[in-house]
């Protein structure tokens, strides 16, 4: 079963690419089909109303208690099929994990997983994609979601790292220059701690002769 006309039309009308809208379908069908999903709930700027082409497709699956690993790794092999520039995987503080991807069309996934355990709650707004059981009400919590000023720079390493500039691309294309300046002084800040670390952990001074 394809998803809602109420979310096809959402996306539609703020230039989702087709591939996010296929990417969308096919997860859907697999939840259908597999007792291990339990709800999937799209996030970020296509939830919020303001996003455009090149907007993160900001996916959340809720995951059978025990599954989340399996979930992760049925959602990453099925929007794995298109052409991938960049992708990475980590976990959240909270117990869920998550993997994102961008793609050679600069769209771009990413993929958060949960398990009805952790302490993972939404924030509004946020668009119900596949809810059979009607249990995305009872993770809702005040609040406003995360901003883009608010993330953390090199969270993930060199990982993420590509993630991070194609992020400030997008934000430069927006017209968003203060973000993207700043996020990137953010990232030159970290990027020079670890050179530091790194240079103090590998430097081995000589022992001086008695």
């Amino acid at each position: 079963m394809p998803i809602s006309d109420s979310v096809l039309s959402r996306l539609q009308a703020q230039g989702a690419p087709r591939s996010h809208i296929e990417r969308l379908n096919g997860l859907t069908a697999l939840a259908e089909g597999d007792s291990r999903w339990l709800a999937i709930v799209l996030v970020g700027s296509y939830a919020k109303g303001c996003g455009d082409r090149v907007s993160d497709l900001d996916l959340v699956a809720i995951a059978a208690p025990g599954q989340g690993a399996a979930v992760l790794q049925a959602a990453h092999q099925w929007l794995g099929r298109s052409e991938v520039l960049n992708q990475f995987g980590g976990r959240h503080a909270s117990g869920g994990a998550f993997h994102k991807l961008v793609y050679l069309d600069f769209s771009s996934v990413e993929c958060h997983v949960f398990e009805p355990g952790t302490t993972f709650r939404l924030k509004r707004p946020y668009l119900s994609v596949w809810d059979p059981q009607n249990l995305l009400a009872a993770y809702f919590a005040d609040g406003e979601p995360i901003r883009p000023e608010d993330f953390a720079a090199y969270e993930y390493g060199d990982e993420g790292l590509i993630w991070e500039l194609v992020d400030c691309i997008k934000w430069l294309s927006r017209g968003r220059s203060a973000l993207a300046k700043t996020h990137i002084e953010k990232l030159a800040a970290e990027l020079g701690k670890e050179r530091r670390a790194t240079t103090e952990t590998t430097a081995s001074p000589q022992a001086k002769p008695r």
